[in-house]
């Protein structure tokens, strides 16, 4: 065990470990006099499981991990397939998988073993060798689970694929042909997305962003408690269990989606820069050492995963402020749940196991 422990990197840990504390203080205060008082106990064992699993995924080489790339790939999908025949449906969605009483949502698993072995794959051969089927080849991989999680439904899941794509340009280089050809295909995936593939209340969630005002009580509520509460929050917040609209429970899912806006009234904005500045130091630290990485899918690996992180604390902060439409993306170790706990210390595992290579190298 001593010797799986020097895989682990304190620079990446020290950040981790401080934003798993907070997460945990929030929870608590979030679900305190609630049927949920206790769920900050459970997300501290998913924490402690997360953490052995990183520690053995750290110990692992690189390559060895890579090599499971395909198999992983192929069992995640089947994972996916069995959730729309045995899925446990929750709110009207089909996406967890029911394991001796526990739910799992393989969707989660899955975008990092996407990237896992699309790295793989793409850093396979020096990048001038790449040709337009290899990164064809790559779209395909990435899109594939990303519809499958999208038919269940769950479009901020399906999203979150979407930064492995980063990998491509910064294999052929931010062009500005490759930037507008992106751009246009934002714009041709957005008029699709709107006019065939969203359903009506995705559509009023985008509606209720631009006009958040318009449906106070209804639509717009989950929105307007989340400002109201972030507002109370001031320059020091109220204090610990000391917010109104948390203990009064006018926030909706707040140990989940809408955790952050707990932090910021509890800890004002001196502690929403806190915890913004540790979610830099963690991304920064992760792409510094992809940049020390030994081989170009390590590289790919770690942008890939530091873009993945990057969209989840972008996309729900910007949720939990209105600037974004509320997509159900959780916030990484701040929100309750199992499933996305244990894939994140799964990826920073694999991040830790590139730093240590590099180190003992």
């Amino acid at each position: 065990m001593r010797n799986r422990l020097k895989a682990l990197d304190a620079t990446l840990l020290i950040p981790m470990l401080l934003l798993v504390l907070m997460g945990l203080l929030t929870l608590f205060s979030a679900a305190r006099g609630t049927p949920q008082s206790t769920i900050w106990m459970k997300q501290g064992v998913w924490f402690f499981l997360g953490f052995l699993l990183m520690i053995w995924v750290a110990s692992v080489p690189p390559r060895h991990l890579f090599r499971m790339g395909l198999p992983a790939y192929l069992f995640g999908l089947l994972l996916l397939a069995a959730v729309f025949v045995v899925g446990k449906r929750i709110g009207g969605a089909q996406r967890w998988l029911e394991v001796g009483g526990l739910t799992f949502q393989p969707s989660e698993l899955m975008k990092w073993i996407t990237l896992l072995f699309v790295a793989h794959r793409l850093g396979s051969r020096p990048p001038d060798q790449l040709t337009a089927w290899d990164f064809i080849g790559a779209i395909g991989l990435v899109a594939f689970p990303m519809l499958l999680v999208f038919k269940q439904p769950d479009l901020g899941m399906a999203l979150s694929f979407l930064p492995i794509l980063l990998i491509i340009p910064l294999l052929k280089g931010l062009r500005a042909r490759w930037v507008a050809l992106g751009l246009v295909a934002c714009v041709g995936f957005g008029w699709v997305a709107w006019n065939h593939l969203l359903k009506p209340y995705q559509k009023q969630r985008v509606l209720t962003m631009l006009d958040p005002d318009a449906d106070l009580q209804g639509k717009g509520y989950q929105t307007n408690q989340s400002r109201i509460a972030i507002g109370a929050g001031g320059i020091l917040g109220q204090g610990f269990t000391a917010g109104s609209q948390t203990q009064l429970n006018f926030l909706p899912v707040k140990t989940t989606d809408f955790v952050f806006s707990v932090w910021a009234e509890e800890r004002g904005f001196l502690g929403v820069l806190m915890a913004l500045g540790l979610f830099g130091w963690l991304l920064t630290r992760i792409l510094d050492i992809g940049r020390d990485a030994r081989s170009a899918a390590e590289l790919y690996f770690c942008v890939g995963a530091c873009a993945t992180l990057s969209l989840q604390v972008l996309v729900n902060v910007g949720m939990v402020v209105g600037l974004l439409p509320n997509k159900g993306m959780v916030l990484p170790f701040f929100s309750a749940g199992g499933s996305s706990t244990l894939s994140y210390f799964l990826g920073l595992g694999v991040v830790m196991a590139v730093a240590y290579r590099t180190k003992v190298k």
